[in-house]
């Protein structure tokens, strides 16, 4: 295991704000267990978290603590400044006076507890929990970005190697010198259309790229004919699951004289619709 990529990976951070998997947090503990690295750099995500906390902490205002103890004097939480702890001062006690040990019931149950006046823990803890949240949340958030990003750069890189891998095969096409290009433009109501026709001239195969033509509308496929001493033979339909721009194989032509596309039904004609002619070429 390449333990500097998994360190980086942000596994440690997710751990250590726990928003970790269990299976995450199971496999890193298998890890840092034998590894002085992994464990180094928990500790240093933790001391980290630790600082963000302390550079975020806020003192209590004066009116909120006094609001605070006012509350516990009213409950009878705690013992106000004005009320004595009920025992007897040195000078009421004569010297002369034989002092009784109280007899205790036992059975009696104290009335309250007084509690230590410290409580300035709690509040620390309280205001440690809040920025733990804030910052699971800003992690949390980050890490969903970032993976986003992630996927959508994952899905642009996937895009371009295709196109890039569909433009070095056209020119491996264009560069055999036993293969012809045949350029197919668009007829005199739709002049914008263009395809490509590329014709071994050795193993007499076909291929056709739909350069700047529409997609086929659900139902219909474009086919290839081929003009043979002034008759039209089908050189096949353009696959439907490929992309326009790709040169996909179509049937075998031994000899022709042009090329032409037309818009059929799916699966294709035995003789071309002329009315739906879109382009065509001579050789």
């Amino acid at each position: 295991m390449d333990i500097a990529a998994y360190i980086s990976s942000g596994i440690i951070e997710s751990y250590v704000l726990g928003l970790a998997s269990e299976e995450e947090v199971s496999i890193l503990n298998c890890i840092r267990k034998n590894n002085v690295e992994v464990e180094r750099a928990i500790a240093e995500a933790e001391k980290a978290l630790e600082g963000l906390a302390d550079i975020q902490a806020m003192a209590m205002p004066d009116t909120l603590k006094q609001d605070i103890w006012n509350r516990l004097e009213a409950e009878n939480l705690v013992l106000k400044d004005d009320q004595s702890d009920g025992l007897p001062t040195e000078g009421a006690i004569s010297p002369d006076a034989v002092v009784q040990a109280p007899i205790l019931n036992t059975q009696e149950v104290p009335k309250r507890i007084v509690p230590a006046r410290p409580y300035g823990w709690a509040i620390a803890a309280s205001i440690l929990f809040v920025l733990s949240v804030s910052a699971n949340l800003f992690f949390y958030q980050q890490q969903k970005e970032n993976k986003e990003m992630l996927v959508q750069a994952n899905t642009t890189l996937d895009t371009q190697n295709s196109t890039l891998a569909i433009l070095q095969y056209k020119w491996s096409l264009v560069q055999n010198p036993a293969v012809k290009t045949i350029a197919l433009k668009g007829v005199e109501n739709k002049p914008d259309l263009h395809a490509l026709v590329f014709w071994d001239q050795t193993s007499k195969a076909v291929y056709l790229s739909l350069e700047q033509m529409p997609a086929a509308p659900k139902g219909k496929q474009y086919q290839l004919w081929a003009m043979v001493d002034g008759q039209p033979v089908s050189a096949g339909v353009f696959p439907l699951n490929a992309k326009e721009a790709m040169a996909s194989k179509m049937l075998d032509v031994s000899k022709a004289q042009a090329f032409a596309i037309t818009l059929e039904d799916e699966g294709g004609k035995p003789v071309p619709t002329l009315t739906e002619l879109c382009v065509m070429g001579s050789i």
